[in-house]
């Protein structure tokens, strides 16, 4: 099963061969700089008092107002992401810029952004950004991948036809990116959910207000010690979650297949909704559909911009940023910034948390592959529906927030961060192990059982080999709700160590210079773990073991 760079995949080649890069840590450190020296004068308002507010709305309000943020958040994705993506396609200059930016955006705990919005925008808002954070970066890289994997043909087309920039991008990139995004938003549910739900009950400390939403009726019954409530709202938030993944996300995933050119994959069922069923069977519903898709054929045709006559393939690439002197410079301009912000104190204490959070989190992910590799290898030799059932409880279960899990894992003794973070991140990765198990070619299977091929030695020859580039490739994935849940995972641990921690209580403590230099740490922390770790190993296990 060994091979060449020349037998990898094109699309593991395009998806994992960027590495470290010095605009993306210019663009990191140039960033921190700009905000330490704008909030450098600000002072530090602490936001919580020592009293909780009283409960001031119902549980079913509280699920009101946690849906309409979910509905403003899936809003503000496709808004923001139109734009951006749109302007990515049509200024190739930005593009360069933008593609370097997604993988800074990518390295974010989205958690972490919560301090830093509370002071400019209101509560609300806040929570709204806070969310969307999780799937706008995921939304553009799709409709970029989309457009660099766009058929020459229909290039030939759009120029033949002169269309314009909007007319080429709402009618023929859109739709190419439509099964690819729909894809990375579903990926996004689980990070989309943790975010929110802490995003409601972090802003209910920092405004004093429990009308935000679950996440702060929650977070309230945690603080008063009320594990019924608990329980209560828990179930309630499940059922929410299920609400809109039946609801929303499954009717988008299954409409999404007709814009997929080859079919839906053979080695995996395609995906299905009864709400989409029942939309197509209604007279009412489907003439609404054909009346939506005229508005935005009608949309489409608008010609907004000059004709294109190169392929957008042409465009300048990333040769215009000499990648060795702008770290430097940048790096001089944030040791200048943080110098100015009286932050140089807080850097030996920062680093060392750093460390600590760094191991929290590589622990977690030797965690779960220890249990989940074995485990979904050996579901994945039982029959066919024991193990469709098996992935699709796992995938249920890795909707649900496991932050709603932490305070009774403290009251079990369960207070080590490795098992906190455990929680939320084992699940991804045991979808990515029942998929690469699943996807083994049947020939080969065959061949094994034919040479009699049993125990350690199966494994070894055929099954570890077999899943090692998607399950390589899936800790890409299975990392970022880590780095999400790290600030509350590390904040139940009594000994409150760790950078996620220091910058839980700096966001709740208001001081908005430690809070840019906490959160830069982290996400360059995020950045070395991907591009020299995770991406190195998916290229390495690529190469060696597909086939």
């Amino acid at each position: 099963m060994t091979g060449s760079p020349m037998a990898m995949p094109l699309r593991i080649m395009h998806r994992w061969r960027q590495r470290m890069s010095g605009v993306e840590l210019s663009i990191l450190f140039c960033v921190t700089a700009v905000a330490l020296l704008v909030v450098r004068h600000a002072p530090a308002v602490p936001v919580v008092s020592g009293a909780l507010p009283g409960v001031s709305v119902g549980v079913w309000s509280a699920a009101a107002l946690t849906l309409l943020h979910v509905a403003l958040s899936l809003m503000t994705v496709v808004v923001i992401s139109l734009l951006v993506s749109g302007a990515a396609c049509q200024w190739p200059r930005f593009r360069a810029f933008l593609i370097p930016a997604l993988s800074v955006a990518r390295a974010v705990p989205g958690l972490g952004l919560i301090g830093i919005c509370a002071a400019v925008f209101p509560a609300s808002v806040t929570i709204v950004l806070v969310a969307a954070s999780s799937m706008i970066w995921r939304i553009v890289t799709a409709v970029l991948d989309a457009e660099d994997t766009l058929p020459p043909a229909l290039d030939e087309v759009a120029t033949g036809l002169r269309m314009t920039g909007w007319q080429r991008f709402w009618r023929l990139q859109i739709p190419v990116a439509v099964p690819l995004t729909t894809f990375r938003a579903m990926q996004a549910m689980p990070a989309f959910w943790v975010r929110l739900l802490a995003a409601e009950g972090l802003m209910m400390l920092m405004s004093h207000r429990t009308d935000r939403g679950c996440g702060a009726i929650v977070l309230h019954a945690m603080l008063d010690h009320h594990p019924l409530r608990i329980v209560e709202i828990s179930l309630l938030i499940l059922l929410l979650i299920l609400l809109v993944d039946q609801a929303v996300m499954r009717p988008v995933l299954g409409w999404a297949q007709r814009y997929r050119p080859e079919g839906p994959l053979e080695e995996r069922p395609r995906p299905q909704s009864w709400l989409l069923t029942l939309w197509r069977r209604t007279k009412p519903m489907l003439w609404l559909s054909g009346t939506l898709g005229e508005a935005l054929a009608w949309i489409g045709n608008w010609r907004i911009g000059r004709a294109r006559c190169i392929l957008p393939g042409q465009d300048v690439a990333s040769r215009e940023f000499p990648s060795a002197i702008l770290p430097i410079i940048s790096l001089l301009l944030l040791v200048y910034a943080i110098y100015h912000a009286g932050l140089l104190r807080l850097v030996p204490s920062d680093l060392v948390e750093s460390i600590l959070t760094l191991s929290h989190v590589c622990e977690t992910l030797v965690l779960c592959i220890l249990i989940w590799v074995p485990l979904g290898l050996l579901i994945s030799e039982r029959k066919p529906a024991l193990r469709n059932l098996c992935r699709s409880a796992v995938a249920a279960c890795g909707l649900f927030p496991a932050v709603l899990l932490y305070p009774l894992c403290r009251e079990l003794g369960l207070n080590s961060a490795v098992v906190l973070l455990f929680l939320g991140a084992h699940w991804l990765v045991g979808i990515v192990v029942l998929d690469a198990a699943k996807a083994i070619p049947s020939g080969l299977r065959q061949v094994a059982a034919g040479l009699r091929l049993r125990g350690f030695l199966l494994w070894r020859r055929l099954l570890l080999p077999a899943i090692a580039p998607e399950l390589c490739g899936g800790l890409l994935t299975a990392v970022v709700p880590v780095w999400n849940a790290v600030m509350v995972a590390e904040a139940f641990v009594p000994s409150d160590s760790g950078l996620g921690a220091t910058l839980l209580s700096e966001v709740l403590g208001g001081a908005l210079g430690a809070q840019i230099l906490a959160l830069m740490l982290l996400t360059l922390l995020s950045m070395l773990l991907d591009r020299l770790i995770l991406q190195p190993l998916a290229v390495n296990a690529a190469q060696k073991y597909t086939l």
